[in-house]
């Protein structure tokens, strides 16, 4: 299991992995599934689409250090229980990693909207020129999440107008720091 999450994190955090694997990994009876490959400063990570392991208790989580809480909180942000997705998100001070950019658009390809308004209410904690590297080094996956996008408005909420549902404010956000932080990608 410990390859497993080292893989799902830059090389340089592996002590960091293998001191936090008893808490990334308290058992279930199912495994991760459904990896995605991004890159993140060049490095290829692979994340598990869902896990199912048992997330740590708060008093555990307060005690770890800021880097040992931000890999907890964004291997979390994984898990399959939507509420703990977004419990973990909300802990993650700032999206100024490439690293952790993976984690958080990962998210935004999915259905709940109360993740997507937290991501658009907090699009300031993003570093717009590390984003709109990480949106040129994954090109294909930010198609990826574009199309869920669409597809999570057509099945949940074609009520509402595209253009006034949250993940096409996203997406229109994004678009716009990649062209003004990264112009050779259009």
């Amino acid at each position: 299991m410990k390859d497993i999450i080292k893989q799902a994190f830059p090389a340089d955090f592996a002590a960091s992995v293998d001191r936090l694997t008893p808490i990334l990994s308290v058992s279930t009876v199912y495994d991760p599934v459904s990896y995605f490959s991004v890159f993140a400063s060049s490095e290829a990570l692979n994340i598990p689409g869902r896990i199912y392991f048992y997330e740590p208790s708060e008093a555990v989580f307060n005690r770890l250090n800021d880097l040992d809480q931000l890999i907890v909180a964004c291997w979390f942000s994984r898990h399959h229980d939507g509420y703990v997705r977004e419990r973990f998100l909300r802990t993650i001070p700032v999206f100024n990693q490439a690293w952790v950019i993976s984690y958080v658009m990962t998210l935004c390809g999915e259905y709940i909207v109360q993740i997507l308004d937290y991501i658009w209410l907090n699009r300031e904690k993003f570093d717009k020129r590390i984003l709109a590297q990480w949106l040129h080094d994954n090109p294909a996956f930010y198609v990826t999440i574009k199309s869920r996008i669409g597809s999570y408005w057509g099945c949940y909420y074609r009520t509402k107008y595209f253009r006034d549902y949250v993940g096409h404010h996203l997406i229109m956000f994004f678009n716009k720091v990649r062209k003004e932080h990264h112009p050779a990608l259009d």
